[in-house]
């Protein structure tokens, strides 16, 4: 009884029952088995071999025998089975030629019972073949996605540079998946070959010689094999180059798409997004050519060997009765299988193939070095020297640094100042362990060697995670309430934490995007307090924070709670130097000087004269306000918080039940097109080609059973040759079937991708707040692919199988009516057994495609924070992390396969009731007469192949519904929320030069970011006389960002009005709105392209216009020396330029534009202090005449505004001049 439960997968039965009384929910799912588990391989790695694909994946193979060994013996097994059927039926049509006798009547009935027996064992054994090979699968993902981001973990910088993090991500979602599924592919391969060999001596023991004829023509397929594998690996390696780059494309454009909303580059985007669609969808064209001509010509190949056979066979003047006709066709059918799939699985070869040699080429690429074991000395300040340092990186020719001293002693401070791009944040690069020297070494004090230091590191631009602010704060350390307390207090988050209902549990959006910059900032310098750090590398931190802000950290943080601990500090702000034990000043990757404060202004003149002329303290902050601090008791009631009540990101969406109607309906329609008389054309062109082409065969059987029984009316020759030309009417129309439905599901494919991106481009921007972008890009994709590859394969296949069930059951009941007293019943218990399995199996496939999303979102965002990840030595805490989606993702698929297996190991046993049953049924109608031997050879036939297409055809049924998930995904993503937007009746009714002068009136403006939630802005009215510049100040969430929103039409106004020029906004066409503002961001943000299209995608603009806003903002002279100037590359998020190059470069944009209202939101933060001056200076110049209003955080910025803005808690609280404020009212404003 327990080997029979196992045969027929008995374990998933209690989750189909559970299925029959509720919708099934994840944690309902079979459990996952340890040895599927990612982080308990259940084989040995050593055997592979990370050199070549093919090396890799035939090594793959020995390292997995312990499964596929088994597995490969249940598909031999299956295989021998299926080739006893032809003996049989030859032994069955045989006694049925002679005439059934009440002596041959147990005999016969024996053979017709084997047959039922034989497909039952057979289609049973082939189920467990594919559970050994889906474990295999599972391993291998396992492996390889473990692999691939553990050396993720350690890419250098340069070689994090080439790669995108779309081609990243791909190879561990599409390669992967290819070569995960080669021991499949393999012995489908092999056992293809086996039936062949065996094909061929069955049919040298049933027609002699004239075998040879057949083999013969089987030698052909060679050649032909490997010209198909060549052409499929070039076509599939340029298309998987075309969509890598789209969706990197569609990934930096998620990423960054403030911005391309801010300068409406919406088309732009667009447009290039589907210029390389149109690129990866010709390439998908060729290859499916190929492939659907060579499938045919490969099921040509079979009926071809057939014909020569029986043709052959008939010339020599054998014998051609029905029993060695029906034999022969059943041989044949045997090869239809093999060969039908031989080009698919070639083509399947040639991507695990392609999949694995683009994995081994990314595992090639640079590792840092990294050591993770850390000094033991907890707490205790370690000291640091470095000699004779210099840096070059690789590619370059130039050395960033050169020839560098310095020397830390434990528990002291080091400023390192100098302008940008002078080697600040190379040196920290070097210090932490992310560019080797070319010369030179790093020492660090109390270090034993294979050791490493408790470092704490904070870039310029903050890392958050997409989780908790617990989360984000701990990075994986045990810290206590009291830590915490300490932390926030030190960080200056006390107050933003009352401020967040959800407390520690808050839940931090993608990249932060629910906080402020200086938050984030502050988040980020918790997290390094909690580390308990031996040395401190900070870049730049405190530029994104207000003024007081940053007095209050120096003080609490970076000279109090730290005051023991080294510390490394990469600054632009200059009036904190004199605090520091040492000030390193660097130019063009040069030490110019080292020491004190006070020694430097002495000693070092460069230094000297650049602190006398940018070193003016930008206000004095002697006296400030402490805000109080957060409660032990006060975290404690955070971390009891409804967590759902603070979420920023939604769950994803997932539909529950059947899938719907409609959606069937919005695939087949995208079939048929969009035109209204060409759709029902097109689909019923589908339709009878589907019925043509189930038919034909038939007619070609049909015929050699009326010749079999009519032998004395047709010459053989003639009758094998009506067969021939049959069979050349399916090739032909087996042809042009495939090649219609291969077309339109590109189409369709091409018209949903294009509605997507129409639609998630047009979302406003709190969809994308809201919407992590590893799940849209999962819809660009996954699902897109589905729709590309599968699914017009699947809807084919599924008419087919539909078409051949009816056909199958109208033969044996017309032949035989009394057989519908059997086949009722078997059907109904069929319809019974599809319905339990349709209801799990659909839902478990929703699970199994979101499970995925978490894990390539997760995996994403490692891949931007490697540094600080590294840094903090935080590489296993990720990787854990990582193992617990893998693993949840592996639960949702093995729940989805077993639940698979579990229907297709019963259904071949309905199939073996009706093959048994139409046996008896013939043999009964041979015995009375009634039945002539060549239409038994025919119903026997079809009876034998019915509990394959039952089978099949509900697989594919479950698939469809199954990839219709996807279609239920791209259909919620192409009917999102647009931004809502105004079509003028023409442009001639709002002035092309509109705004001419820049004139703001905010007239009682009220704003909410949903209906549900409190107004932000509570009715600000303020005016902007043109061509003036004003400062909005405010406290953090005091309104300032949500009014700069408003502005652009980010979020639409509930009351009140906002007018330029004396046009309201709101009646103003969203693209011509936000493309006559411009905005200089706080976080710079650059594409993956060449610097001039970064600044001009429309390419409406000179390059001497160019060239110019590059000058006024500094960058030229840099920009000239490099060797093909505004046309040099620039890397994905802008990587390969310095932050402060970035901010420049963003100026430069921003000053293109010549836009008449121009948005600062504290853009000059990240640049030094004398690039800040100058592009002070550059911006009261350039910018003369034009309409500035600058969200400030520090005096200096706002010091020779014309007038400042001050907003608190939503309302304008004051509008007066700089010098009607007293400096203590702008500075509490400043916080």
């Amino acid at each position: 009884m327990n080997f029979l439960r196992r045969m027929l997968f008995y374990q998933v039965s209690s989750l189909v029952k559970l299925a029959k009384t509720k919708n099934i929910e994840e944690g309902d799912l079979l459990p996952l088995p340890a040895h599927l588990h990612p982080e308990t391989l259940p084989v040995s790695l050593e055997p592979l071999q990370w050199t070549t694909p093919k090396a890799f994946l035939f090594s793959l193979i020995r390292t997995l025998k312990k499964f596929l060994l088994p597995g490969y013996s249940w598909y031999l097994a299956s295989s021998v089975l299926a080739l006893l059927s032809p003996v049989f039926v030859n032994r069955f049509v045989g006694l049925i030629s002679k005439g059934v006798t009440q002596e041959t009547l147990p005999e016969a009935l024996l053979y017709g019972l084997l047959l039922g027996l034989c497909g039952f064992l057979s289609g049973l054994f082939l189920q467990h073949y594919f559970y050994n090979t889906l474990q295999c699968y599972q391993v291998t993902t396992n492996i390889l996605n473990q692999k691939i981001f553990s050396h993720s973990l350690k890419l250098s910088q340069s070689a994090r540079q080439k790669s995108q993090v779309g081609d990243i991500v791909n190879h561990m979602s599409s390669d992967s998946d290819s070569v995960s599924d080669f021991p499949q592919i393999l012995g489908d391969l092999v056992s293809s070959l086996f039936l062949i060999i065996g094909v061929v001596a069955m049919l040298f023991y049933y027609i002699g010689w004239s075998a040879l004829a057949a083999l013969a023509v089987l030698f052909t397929l060679a050649p032909l094999t490997n010209y198909v594998a060549k052409k499929f690996t070039h076509l599939d390696e340029e298309m998987m180059k075309h969509r890598d780059h789209r969706v990197t494309l569609m990934t930096q454009a998620l990423n960054a798409i403030r911005v391309v909303k801010y300068f409406a580059w919406e088309k732009s985007v667009s447009k290039e997004v589907t210029e390389v669609r149109e690129k990866e969808l010709l390439s998908r064209r060729r290859l499916a050519r190929a492939e659907v001509i060579s499938s045919l010509g490969y099921l040509g190949v079979s009926t071809l060997v057939l014909f020569v056979a029986l043709a052959v066979h008939a010339w020599r003047g054998q014998i051609l009765d029905a029993a060695i006709i029906f034999t022969c066709i059943s041989l044949f059918g045997l090869l239809e299988g093999p060969f039908g799939d031989l080009s698919r699985l070639i083509s399947r070869y040639t991507t695990a193939v392609v999949g694995a040699g683009r994995i081994l080429n990314f595992l090639k690429q640079e590792e840092v070095e990294i050591t993770t074991k850390e000094n033991a000395l907890v707490g205790q300040p370690m000291g640091l020297e470095i000699h004779g340092l210099s840096l070059t990186y690789p590619g370059a020719q130039e050395e960033v640094l050169k020839n560098i001293d310095l020397v830390v002693p434990a528990g002291s401070s080091v400023a390192i100042v100098g302008p940008v791009g002078a080697g600040k944040s190379s040196l920290l690069s070097a210090l932490l362990g992310e560019v080797a020297p070319t010369k030179g070494k790093i020492e660090f004090s109390k270090v034993l060697e294979n050791e490493r230091p408790r470092m704490s590191f904070v870039p310029q631009e903050a890392y958050i995670i997409n989780t908790t602010l617990l989360e984000n704060l701990s990075f994986g350390e045990d810290v206590s309430k009291e830590e915490l307390r300490r932390a926030l207090h030190n960080s200056c988050l006390s107050r933003d934490l009352k401020e967040w209902s959800g407390g520690l549990r808050t839940e931090i959006g993608e990249k932060g995007v629910n906080l402020s910059g200086g938050q984030k900032q502050r988040v980020a310098l918790a997290r390094a307090y909690l580390r308990k750090p031996q040395i401190v590398l900070l870049d730049d931190p405190l530029s994104a924070v207000d003024a007081e802000t940053e007095n209050l950290l120096c003080e609490r943080l970076l000279f109090g709670a730290w005051k023991d601990v080294t510390r490394v500090v990469a600054t632009h702000r200059l009036e904190h130097l004199p605090k520091f034990d040492q000030v390193l000043y660097i130019e063009n990757g040069v030490a110019r000087g080292l020491g004190s404060f006070e020694e430097l202004l002495k000693v070092c003149q460069p230094f000297a004269e650049f602190y006398k002329e940018h070193g003016k303290t930008q206000g004095d902050h002697s006296s400030t306000t402490v805000p109080a601090e957060t409660s032990v008791e006060a975290v404690t009631a955070t971390d009891e918080t409804d967590e759902k009540k603070n979420r920023v990101t939604e769950d994803e969406e997932r539909e529950v039940g059947a899938v719907k109607g409609s959606v069937y309906w919005d695939y087949i329609s995208s079939l048929g097109g969009d035109g209204k008389y060409t759709k029902p054309l097109i689909l019923s062109v589908l339709l009878l080609g589907a019925i043509g082409v189930t038919l034909l065969p038939l007619l070609q059987k049909a015929w050699l059973s009326y010749y079999s029984s009519h032998q004395g009316e047709w010459a053989a020759l003639s009758a094998v040759g009506i067969y021939g030309v049959i069979g050349l009417a399916v090739l032909v129309g087996s042809l042009l079937n495939h090649l219609i439905w291969l077309e339109r599901g590109i189409r369709a494919g091409k018209n949903m991708h294009d509605k997507m991106l129409h639609s998630v481009l047009n979302s406003p921007v709190r969809f994308f707040d809201s919407t992590p972008v590893g799940r849209i890009i999962q819809r660009f994709s996954r699902d897109i692919e589905s729709v590309d590859v599968y699914l017009q394969w699947s809807f084919d296949s599924a008419v087919h199988c539909a078409l051949q069930v009816i056909v199958s059951i109208v033969l044996i009941l017309g032949l035989m009516p009394l057989m519908i007293f059997v086949i009722g019943p078997v059907m109904a218990l069929y319809y019974v057994l599809q319905r339990d399995y349709r209801r799990p199996a659909r839902e478990v496939k929703r699970f199994d495609s979101v499970a995925r999303s978490p894990r390539y979102a997760h995996f994403k965002e490692t891949l931007q924070g490697l540094t600080v990840i590294r840094g903090f030595n935080k590489a296993p805490w990720f990787m854990r992390n990582f193992y617990d989606k893998l693993a949840h993702s592996q639960r949702m698929f093995y729940s989805h396969y077993m639940i698979n297996r579990w229907f297709s190991s019963r259904i071949p046993l309905i199939g073996g009731l009706i093959s048994m049953s139409t046996a008896v049924g013939v043999t009964l109608s041979a015995y009375y007469g009634v039945m002539e031997a060549g239409t038994a050879g025919l119903v026997t036939l079809y009876s034998l192949s019915f509990w394959g297409f039952l089978n099949w055809g509900v697989r594919i049924f479950a698939d469809i519904e199954s990839r219709m998930t996807s279609i239920e995904r791209l259909k919620f993503f192409s009917n999102l929320p647009a931004e809502k937007d105004v079509l003028l009746k023409g442009e001639e009714s709002l002035r092309l030069s509109w705004p001419e002068k820049g004139e703001i009136s905010v007239e009682n403006l009220k704003v909410r970011y949903a209906p549900h939630l409190p107004q932000v802005l509570k009715g600000i009215t303020f005016h902007v006389e043109a061509g003036t510049r004003v400062g909005i100040i405010g406290r953090t969430g005091s309104g300032k960002s949500t009014f700069f929103q408003s502005l652009f039409r980010f979020i639409e106004a509930e009351e009140g009005r906002i007018k330029i020029d004396g046009v309201e906004i709101a009646a103003v066409p969203l693209e011509k709105l936000r493309r006559n503002l411009a905005i200089i961001p706080q976080d710079p943000t650059l594409f993956l392209g060449t610097i001039r299209n970064n600044l001009d995608r429309y390419n409406e603009y000179s390059d001497e216009e160019v060239v110019t806003a590059l000058k006024h903002a500094s960058m030229w002279e840099y920009v000239k020396e490099l060797p093909q100037g505004v046309h040099s590359a620039v890397s994905e998020g802008g990587l390969n330029l310095s932050q402060g190059q970035r901010q420049l470069l963003c100026l430069a944009r921003a000053l293109l534009t010549k836009a008449r209202v121009i948005v600062m939101d504290e853009a000059t933060a990240s640049v030094d202090v004398q690039t800040d001056a100058t592009l002070q200076k550059v911006i009261r110049q350039s910018f003369a005449g034009v309409t500035m209003l600058i969200i400030a955080h520090r005096l200096g910025t706002i010091a020779d505004c014309d007038q400042i803005v001050e907003i608190s808690a939503g309302e304008v609280k004051s509008v007066r001049r700089p010098s009607e404020f007293s400096k203590e009212e702008i500075e509490e404003s400043l916080v």
